[in-house]
């Protein structure tokens, strides 16, 4: 038999390969932008144009299994038995613990299968609210049941929450995450704003809950104290199993949506030449970055930057005297991802020497100029004796160096 006999089976066997190629890349999380599909990316990026600009998400394929009949089953699916019911009544919101109205989230036993309902409109849906408390990091896997469009996150106890995992639409949904010890909720509501009354079969849900212990693995920059060292160019960071640093933010870093900074990493760089230095994660990072440059850890907050890219990147620069060094927080709104971020040098300037603060190589009126300015600061490059105040000493400093860097 020829080979041209098979021809037509290859052919054939390729397009049904990269059909099932196609439909998983929109129907599954991915790296990549967009997914293979035409209809249904342009389906979900018309209601989340994150999915196409930025990264095809948990979320975009959340989407995709409601937008899109390739990514919806092929049968009905089947509630398992439950239990015990939910104490909340459908139509009704009382289990939201972030409403500011005294509300409590339902407690939600290991092991046990409930049933609860979620209702949505075109304007509004529910979500239902669930919590367990942990003595040690554990691994916990939830599970999600229901013939409606209905999604289940596994969410910290703050409010606003940080996403530490959520799931697609699926018979089960099924999410799990290494969570540390402490409380943590479980959020279920339907993924589109459609009428979905309560007595709808699609509002119902069944949700089941497993634990077992788990070691965390936390990157090793996970803190300030240990942060990793920067240089010039491209430099790799992983926020995927980071924790939230406590570490504050300045009011004047709030662009419109908050001053949110979630499972972040540092680095630390010192910069090798006086001068302007960009820092960007544009195009670099599959995910909504923040991004902060701090004097030290606890220190002045020298600049910061959210959504200054398309595909919500971070980017911002700032002057940097040779030798000093400047942390760099790299975070996000929710669980992070891998990424880059890129150091560039905007202009060369020299080595000079520490009484040299305008970077010009000499010590001169300028320098004693820009101390003037800084009169009375706590710390920062004026502070010539690092007594923590920028005083008459230091200006005497200033006038003891002048002239030309050694």
């Amino acid at each position: 038999m020829s080979r041209r006999v098979f021809m037509p089976c290859l052919a054939a066997l390729t397009i049904c390969l990269r059909f099932a190629q196609a439909q998983s890349a929109c129907c599954s999380p991915h790296a990549g932008t967009g997914c293979a599909l035409p209809a249904c990316q342009a389906s979900v990026c018309q209601v989340d144009p994150f999915c196409c600009n930025t990264q095809w998400d948990e979320r975009c394929a959340s989407e995709a299994s409601v937008l899109c009949a390739d990514c919806q089953p092929s049968t009905g699916c089947e509630l398992p038995p439950t239990s015990v019911a939910t104490s909340e009544s459908c139509g009704t919101s009382t289990d939201d613990p972030c409403l500011g109205m005294g509300f409590s989230a339902v407690p939600l036993p290991i092991g046990v299968t409930l049933h609860g309902t979620a209702w949505s409109s075109d304007t509004a849906r529910d979500v239902d609210w669930y919590q367990t408390t942990f003595s040690s990091p554990t691994m916990l896997q939830v599970s999600c049941w229901s013939a409606g469009p209905m999604g289940v996150a596994i969410v910290d106890d703050q409010c606003p929450p940080t996403v530490l995992a959520e799931s697609p639409d699926g018979c089960p949904a099924t999410v799990s995450a290494c969570v540390p010890a402490g409380t943590v909720r479980v959020v279920v509501r339907p993924l589109l704003f459609e009428s979905l009354a309560c007595l709808d079969t699609r509002a119902a849900y069944a949700l089941q809950a497993t634990a077992m212990p788990c070691t965390p693995i936390r990157p090793p920059n996970d803190r300030c104290d240990t942060a990793l060292p920067a240089s010039v160019g491209l430099n790799a960071f992983d926020c995927g199993d980071a924790t939230s640093d406590p570490a504050w933010l300045a009011s004047w870093c709030n662009e419109g949506a908050g001053l949110t900074f979630t499972n972040d990493v540092w680095l630390s760089f010192q910069a090798p030449s006086t001068g302007a230095y960009r820092f960007s994660t544009c195009g670099l990072s599959p995910f909504d970055v923040r991004m902060a440059l701090y004097e030290g850890c606890g220190g002045q907050v020298l600049a910061c930057s959210d959504d200054a890219c398309p595909d919500g990147g971070a980017a911002m620069e700032t002057g940097l005297m040779c030798g000093s060094i400047t942390l760099v927080r790299i975070g996000g709104w929710g669980h992070g991802a891998a990424g880059s971020v890129r150091i560039t040098a905007l202009d060369q300037g020299g080595c000079g020497c520490v009484e040299d603060l305008d970077g010009n190589l000499s010590v001169d009126s300028g320098d004693i100029a820009f101390a003037l300015l800084c009169f009375g600061d706590m710390g920062g490059p004026a502070d010539l004796d690092t007594d923590g105040e920028v005083t008459f000493a230091d200006i005497a400093l200033l006038l003891l160096a002048s002239g030309p860097c050694p």
